[in-house]
């Protein structure tokens, strides 16, 4: 993953052909010691892993879908978890050759042959912590 720092705090993140996109992000944010932010993104994907969180069975319900697909919209944020790392929770749309799309908790996108984020940072930390629901949700 490439890097570029802005002045104002803002840091850009290139994902390179088949580059685990949210681990290397999370490698990247990690290795920073961010611990709070938020994050938009565009790019490609030969494939990816998504979920929606059923509450009443207090799982996430997970497919994965093949490419090429498009990553139409990748939104989250940046908090620490129980461990001390840093945390990415992050939602996408995909979208298939046939212009049809899906959407829902991104665990996983492989890179095809890019993504890029624009992570913004926040000073501090932000922490999760497992709820009862059965979430890491944030702790204000």
């Amino acid at each position: 993953m490439k890097t570029r720092d802005f002045p104002d705090g803002t840091i850009l993140l290139k994902a390179e052909p088949g580059d685990e996109i949210l681990s290397a992000a999370t490698a990247e944010i990690q290795r920073r010691g961010i611990f709070a932010g938020g994050f938009t993104g565009v790019g490609a994907c030969s494939e990816a892993e998504i979920g929606f969180w059923d509450g009443d069975k207090r799982e996430y319900l997970k497919e994965t879908i093949r490419g090429p697909l498009e990553i139409l919209a990748l939104t989250g944020n940046v908090a620490k978890v129980e461990d001390g790392k840093a945390f990415l929770h992050a939602h996408a749309v995909l979208g298939d050759r046939k212009l049809n799309t899906r959407g829902g908790h991104l665990f996983r996108a492989v890179a095809e042959p890019t993504c890029e984020i624009i992570l913004r940072p926040l000073a501090g930390e932000l922490e999760r912590r497992m709820e009862e629901c059965g979430l890491r949700l944030w702790k204000l």
